[in-house]
């Protein structure tokens, strides 16, 4: 079980507050550019809200994620929404794909859940799973969202309680995580330590070429940066 497992269940609670649709809206008003339909892959789905919203835009969606937990809770909400899920239970550090994909999304600062070693294996594994002149859209928390995130915070649902204490040291925001989740008689409690590297521009860009990526566009979204990358056509 990893610790990412442990919080699935709550997920979606405590993500509530992230508009996948006005962050997709925000992307291709950015970057008109990009392709309306054809192969989607997202890349640390999670629950599947992301890949659910895509389908609805008419892209065929994969989906890939590290916990079998989350993807169980992903199949469920699919298919809630009419859409068959394809999903594949891997770390992306060793993500090993079907075919090629038009675009490739890596949301909710998911890369900065990456070791560097993690993410230089990533990025270099997916271009083999990138179509020539394919897309690779992703964000990272800047570094001033994860100072924001420094000390305790609690935040209360309907049936859930969440306590973070966050800690920022050498680049790595350090994640403690409890969960008390119940009906009010009844409580479960789930302990979670999650680590979150922050990356600068430069280098993200400079891996990026480094793997066969173009950097295209870099723009703000909700402290974050999200990025347009282009696999570069073959000669």
């Amino acid at each position: 079980m990893t610790d990412y497992d442990i919080i699935a269940s709550v997920y979606d609670e405590f993500t509530d507050g992230f508009d996948h649709i006005e962050y997709l809206d925000r992307i291709f008003e950015k970057a008109p550019f990009l392709p309306k339909e054809g192969l989607a892959v997202d890349c640390g789905c999670g629950t599947g809200t992301l890949m659910a919203e895509l389908a609805k835009r008419g892209y065929s969606c994969t989906g890939v994620d590290i916990s079998s937990e989350m993807l169980e809770y992903a199949a469920e909400k699919l298919e809630e929404n009419g859409i068959d899920p394809h999903l594949i239970c891997q770390p992306l550090e060793k993500i090993d794909l079907y075919g090629a994909y038009d675009i490739c999304f890596c949301s909710l600062d998911t890369l900065n859940h990456l070791s560097r070693k993690q993410l230089v294996s990533f990025i270099g594994r997916l271009i083999n799973f990138t179509e020539p002149n394919g897309y690779f859209v992703f964000d990272v928390k800047t570094e001033a969202l994860m100072k924001k995130n420094v000390g305790l915070r609690v935040i209360d649902r309907e049936t859930s309680t969440l306590i973070l204490d966050g800690a920022f040291s050498r680049n790595v925001l350090t994640n403690y995580i409890t969960v008390f989740s119940g009906d009010g008689s009844e409580y479960t409690r789930y302990d979670s330590i999650v680590k979150e590297t922050c990356y600068s521009r430069d280098e993200l860009k400079a891996l990026l070429r480094q793997k066969g990526f173009t950097p295209v566009k870099v723009f703000g979204f909700m402290g974050r940066d999200i990025y347009i990358a282009q696999k570069r056509g073959e000669k």
